[in-house]
């Protein structure tokens, strides 16, 4: 059998320059396509975060201490909400292999949760994010949870409560961004229309989705993965306006 072939540092260095130059960060903004990047990373090559970050603080933007402790927090956010998109596991991988090269005076110990509390605040806030990302179709997607009520719960209070609705550090492109990223790369073909169909109601246009998705798949190319199942934009723009709600 052959040996399976690891992608080296170089090889990561590669795939972030082709990234960065395939990212539509003219029109998204040039601080997104590392939070795409590693969103993905962490679904095929989690540890390869490092190689990210690395990649990332030799920049001038990010020549300073301050500077680095902000962009950690974007990245640790990133992390966090991948929790709810892809377990626990994954996340803390590549999160361990960033924490291993940090330098001591680039540690951020800010706690963005610190202050969260369960209630209707958080609800309201995750059933506001719900609507936004699904609007009319929402029906569709929460209705085979009239018989798997925990799957309910879960869903609005943790996963949009909890981790998706906050945007105390990724805003909600950011945060969609991130969502999307996170589920392609484990070839879903459900949940990735859905996010597509977000994606663009967040205001991305069918175009730089389309890149978006080319730069997913750049990742899934480096770390072995096969994204064969999902849909593209062209798939879905029909239901970005429509709604299955009844009237």
């Amino acid at each position: 059998m052959a040996e399976i072939q690891e992608p080296t540092k170089k090889d990561a260095f590669t795939l972030f320059e082709e990234i960065q130059r395939k990212f539509p960060g003219g029109t998204l903004g040039d601080d997104k396509w590392y939070l795409v990047t590693l969103s993905a990373l962490v679904g095929v090559e989690p540890e390869h975060a490092a190689h990210l970050y690395t990649y990332l603080i030799d920049k001038p933007e990010f020549s300073s201490s301050e500077s680095r402790q902000a962009l950690i927090r974007r990245l640790r956010e990133v992390l966090v909400k991948n929790i709810s998109v892809q377990g626990v596991c994954k996340p803390l991988e590549s999160l361990f292999s960033i924490a291993k090269i940090e330098r001591p005076e680039d540690k951020d110990y800010s706690f963005s949760r610190e202050e969260w509390q369960a209630g209707p605040e958080n609800l309201e806030r995750g059933e506001k994010w719900l609507k936004t990302i699904y609007a009319g179709n929402l029906s569709t997607t929460t209705g085979p949870f009239k018989a798997h009520k925990d799957f309910d719960f879960i869903s609005r209070q943790i996963t949009y409560g909890f981790y998706l609705s906050d945007h105390s550090i990724l805003g909600p492109l950011d945060t969609e961004l991130v969502t999307l990223a996170g589920i392609m790369i484990q070839n879903l073909p459900l949940e990735t229309a859905w996010h597509l169909r977000g994606t663009r109601r967040v205001g991305v246009s069918v175009e730089d989705v389309e890149l978006v998705q080319q730069c997913v798949e750049m990742v899934a190319k480096y770390g072995g993965a096969r994204l064969h199942k999902i849909p593209r934009v062209v798939d879905i723009e029909h239901e970005v306006t429509g709604s299955d709600e009844a009237e």
